[in-house]
């Protein structure tokens, strides 16, 4: 008589797949995860920074060398799109960068809720 797998051993066949080799989340951290990022990707989206200069004074420790190479990454990632005008070079989210703006919320809640003294964080949450 033949015997009929388990549910449990379907998700085995199917979960290695998902894991190891199509796993969504695992190619997002590969482009958002890497260091300067998410914090480019913040000061564009809520603080409205567009030149190179303005965001790398609003991070003290990123260097000159390693945004202009974060920025390329993201371009190729299609998070940005450069635009030059009259000699002036200016950044910009693309649709694919508005939509990891949905991450950067997750953070803020996740920050508020955990990393602010408990008074700030209530101050916080009643705010919003």
């Amino acid at each position: 008589m033949a015997r009929t797998r388990t549910h449990a051993e379907d998700e085995r066949r199917i979960y290695p797949l998902l894991a190891y080799q199509a796993d969504p989340i695992r190619e997002s951290v590969k482009w958002l995860g890497r260091k300067w990022t998410l914090l480019i990707l913040r000061d564009m989206a809520f603080l409205k920074l567009t030149r190179f200069g303005q965001i790398l004074r609003n991070n003290p420790g990123l260097t000159p060398r390693v945004l202009a190479r974060r920025l390329r990454q993201m371009q190729e990632e299609g998070l940005v799109e450069r635009l030059v005008a009259d000699e002036k070079v200016a950044y910009r989210l693309t649709s694919r960068g508005e939509d990891a703006v949905f991450i950067l919320l997750a953070f803020l809640r996740y920050g508020i809720r955990h990393h602010l003294p408990p008074q700030v964080a209530r101050d916080a949450e009643s705010k919003s």
